[in-house]
Formats: structure tokens, C-alpha cells, sequence
């Protein structure tokens, strides 16, 4: 049996260097910029879901990484 192989857009964060997945929007943003689209934005802010650390990123640093995105760590709630 192939294993099927998955890739997700994002972008590697840029404490911890852990991929950050990315929405359709920015995606769409980053083809409009190609295009030769001028009234798009050029960056736009997002937290990683491992270091929880939260910065502005370029639509162009938008790359595909292979495999699936990480899920969210959880933090233990007070009881």
C-alpha cells in the first residue's frame, strides 16, 4: 500500500523554527502578489502553535512543508 503524502502551506516560525500552517486567505494573498496584484497586503500575523509565540511574517516567506501540521499544545487548567 502507497502512503498518500500530505503537505500544508506555512511558514517556520520563527523562535522555536516549527512550521506554522497558514490559512487559505494568506495563500490566495501570496497568488494575488505573483499575479502582479498592488493592493494586497504584504504581511500578516500569526502564533505558533508550539512555542506560542506570535509575530509578523511576509506573505512571501509562505512555503509548502511536508507532512501534516502539528497539533496545539495544551496547556493544564487550574481546578
Amino acid at each position: 500500500m502507497i502512503a498518500e503524502l500530505r503537505s500544508f502551506p506555512g511558514v517556520s516560525c520563527l523562535r522555536c523554527g516549527n512550521p506554522i500552517p497558514v490559512s487559505a486567505t494568506i495563500v490566495d494573498i501570496q497568488d494575488d502578489l505573483a499575479n502582479g496584484g498592488t493592493d494586497v497586503p504584504y504581511a500578516f500575523r500569526i502564533r505558533c502553535r508550539i512555542c506560542e509565540y506570535e509575530t509578523i511574517y511576509e506573505v512571501g516567506k509562505v512555503q509548502t512543508f511536508d507532512g501534516e501540521p502539528r497539533k496545539r499544545r495544551t496547556r493544564e487548567r487550574a481546578a
